[in-house]
């Protein structure tokens, strides 16, 4: 887990650019400098990294970033600008996914650590189960579908057991020449 603070001192906009171009899951806090309700949320949104330092500690996919308003403009693949401050904003997929945290569809949405980890694990979640589905697909594919290759081979088409094996055996099974 990366974490960032970009304010006018650090300056890491140029980090937190290649790392949405690298199309990690980043999640993002701006804030405003000497806002009441900014001064009440950065403190909840710092224990982020206490909370899910050690269950995230290996995974550099995702990012959590705190970003001064003053430097909101250097932030590259932001679609939808604050429309007001604190606002929690999640980036992913090459800034393709953009998703403020009021939309969310988490049940509580009281701007505390608990839902802020609720809100990171349920895209963190979403985006591995998407991942396993493709990976799922592509593994079915290269093995050649449902059935095994062992499978295919044992079926004898002079006596087809249903109707699968019927079509497998009229449009599926590659003729192969006789050995002499």
């Amino acid at each position: 887990m990366i974490f960032l603070h970009i304010n006018p001192t650090t300056k890491n906009t140029k980090k937190f650019n290649k790392y949405v171009s690298e199309g990690k899951h980043i999640f993002v806090l701006f804030y405003l400098e000497g806002c009441g309700p900014c001064n009440a949320t950065r403190p909840e949104w710092k224990k982020i990294k206490n909370v899910l330092n050690m269950k995230y500690k290996h995974n550099n996919n995702v990012v959590i970033a705190d970003v001064d308003q003053a430097l909101m403009r250097e932030i590259k693949y932001l679609t939808n600008e604050p429309k007001g401050f604190p606002s929690m904003v999640y980036i992913s997929g090459k800034g393709a996914i953009n998703e403020n945290y009021e939309d969310c569809n988490i049940n509580r949405k009281d701007r505390t650590v608990d839902s802020f980890i609720e809100w990171i694990e349920s895209k963190v979640k979403m985006q591995k189960m998407q991942q396993m589905r493709q990976n799922h697909r592509h593994n079915k594919t290269q093995k050649g579908g449902k059935w095994s290759l062992k499978y295919k081979r044992s079926i004898d088409c002079k006596h087809p057991k249903g109707f699968s094996q019927k079509q497998h055996c009229k449009y599926g099974r590659k003729k192969t020449q006789k050995r002499v």
